[in-house]
């Protein structure tokens, strides 16, 4: 069953990074898209000078690790549009390197309430909306991180090894209302995310890579456009890395 033409997607964690590539994108192809970041006046910022002549958006406020806040922003979408087509998901913390022994339990809660807990709230709302009209399309964004192991950053990298499973497990449970769910995990992306790693990071980093080079929002951008185009109908359960060749 082929899915119709998508008009309306929400975008969490559309303030900046990659989230706001993937708005510019899908702006470009005249979707309506609503922003929600914890940075509401980024959101904004995306919303005004990043959706392109096409595009038509609308900003909002949302704290991804509260239940609450989650389900108010999309009782805010609904009060605007009667449908939503496509969820994509890219609101995530990385924060500093800690080893395991040194770990707090604020700082392991805190990953999961913002990585995990908050992809599931977003989802739980997306699919219960979608049943409704009996299509949809999901992405979910995780990391290389979920692929290779990353010392120094345990609880980083369990959060999106989890964010793998739930997007697959998904899109078994939804496939019967046509409802495709996807997960990304980029590689290291030149985003501001990045900026809090430690000095020559990024410069380890490209000479561990195979392309010689960390990866453009905008080469982001553009996958998300393809999981949301009718070109895509035939993916649900996929973990799609463009990570230039960092795991192979």
């Amino acid at each position: 069953m082929k899915t119709k033409k998508i008009r309306t997607a929400l975008v969490i964690g559309g303030g900046s990074g990659m989230g706001r590539s993937a708005t510019t994108a899908l702006g470009a192809s005249g979707i309506q898209v609503f922003v929600a970041d914890l940075d509401v006046a980024a959101a904004r910022e995306t919303v005004s000078n990043h959706l392109g002549d096409q595009g038509r958006g609308e900003a909002f406020h949302v704290d991804v690790s509260r239940s609450d806040s989650v389900g108010a922003l999309f009782q805010a979408v609904r009060e605007r549009v009667d449908r939503l087509d496509l969820l994509v998901h890219t609101a995530a913390m990385l924060g500093k390197t800690v080893f395991v022994e040194d770990m707090t339990d604020e700082e392991w809660h805190k990953m999961m309430a913002v990585n995990l807990d908050g992809m599931f709230y977003a989802c739980r709302e997306s699919v219960r909306w979608m049943k409704e009209h009996k299509t949809g399309r999901i992405i979910l964004f995780s990391s290389v991180a979920s692929l290779t192991p990353t010392p120094g950053a345990l609880h980083y990298s369990a959060s999106k090894g989890a964010v793998n499973m739930m997007g697959r497990t998904l899109a078994q449970e939804v496939a019967k209302h046509n409802i495709r769910v996807n997960v990304v995990a980029p590689g290291y992306i030149e985003t501001p995310m990045l900026d809090g790693l430690p000095e020559g990071f990024s410069d380890y980093i490209v000479k561990k890579t195979p392309l010689r080079r960390l990866g453009d929002p905008e080469e982001i951008g553009a996958l998300v456009a393809f999981l949301a185009s009718p070109e895509a109908d035939f993916f649900t359960g996929q973990v799609l890395s463009p990570n230039g060749g960092f795991v192979i």
